[in-house]
């Protein structure tokens, strides 16, 4: 348990259930902090700027907030969805009295592993447009008011014996819902002009997403971009603050999961596929990220 979250929370009680601590009506916590969510949330501010490698995806339920971030600014009111990436950097927040809002705070581990193929929609989103607001329908706002509610119960049965399935379930058809609105968004409004360095940053996430191998040097990508792998790098750490070589291993290790966990291919086939030399050298990566060996990340995760 972090201490910045000591302000947001009330009532605390702890569950003897690994992984699971209920904060009351505030806050839920689940997974080690992978997955939060903040219910009544009425002083905007204390969310930011976001935790590391933490998304925050923002229902507004009453008022008005404004966020000015990245020589931006942004406008949050009743019945819009405010997308924040941790690259943000925040220089201001603030918001009137009754402003209020619900949010789900999701890592970048659990939204890259649920996401998967649709992935390139969501860091096209938040790592290039940095920030999206979504202004929703009246049929949608009960739609995702819905999702949130259900994300909140679902958590809580988790204390009670169910499966963390259901509730990864429940958050994937939600994140896909906000992909819709985000595909939706970038066709129908007119885009800021990229800068060069950003158009060099898209296109890296691009092909990792497209690659079939994503396992490579840095030096590989650069070259196909045309620059060198110490440039694709420092425009990494300042778009994503994440370097080159952290999203190369996010991307192949979320590649493992997916197809260790959601596939019938056997081990062997999942290492070549991924294009690991031997079995060995993917034996000692998958113990390296994952913490476990590939059969036993198989069975028991």
């Amino acid at each position: 348990m972090r201490p910045e979250n000591h302000k947001l929370m009330s009532n605390t009680t702890k569950l003897d259930v690994k992984g699971f601590i209920d904060f009351g009506n505030l806050l839920v916590d689940y997974s080690e902090g992978d997955i939060l969510a903040y219910e009544k949330v009425k002083d905007f501010s204390r969310l930011f700027p976001p935790k590391s490698m933490t998304n925050l995806i923002m229902l507004c339920s009453g008022g008005h907030a404004r966020i000015k971030a990245n020589e931006r600014t942004f406008d949050a009111t009743d019945g819009e969805i405010l997308i924040c990436p941790p690259s943000v950097k925040t220089w201001s927040v603030s918001s009137n009295d009754n402003f209020e809002c619900r949010v789900i705070s999701i890592s970048d581990h659990i939204i890259q592993g649920l996401l998967h193929d649709k992935i390139h929609i969501w860091h096209h989103a938040v790592y290039v447009n940095q920030m999206n607001v979504i202004n929703l329908s009246n049929t949608y706002r009960e739609e995702f008011s819905l999702y949130y509610s259900l994300i909140r119960l679902k958590t809580h049965s988790i204390g009670q014996g169910e499966p963390k399935e259901i509730l990864l379930a429940l958050i994937r058809a939600f994140l896909l819902e906000l992909c819709f609105h985000l595909e939706d968004l970038s066709s129908t409004e007119e885009q800021p002009k990229l800068s060069q360095g950003k158009v060099l940053f898209n296109r890296f996430l691009s092909m990792l997403s497209s690659s079939s191998i994503k396992r490579q040097p840095v030096a590989y990508y650069a070259g196909q971009l045309a620059i060198t792998p110490k440039y694709l790098t420092m425009l990494c750490l300042k778009y994503s603050n994440k370097t080159a070589s952290d999203w190369i291993i996010q991307y192949t290790t979320e590649e493992i999961r997916f197809y260790l966990k959601s596939s019938n291919l056997t081990i062997k086939e999942i290492s070549a596929k991924l294009g690991f030399s031997n079995m060995s050298h993917f034996g000692s990566y998958v113990r390296k990220h994952l913490g476990v060996s590939p059969s036993e990340f198989r069975h028991h995760h």
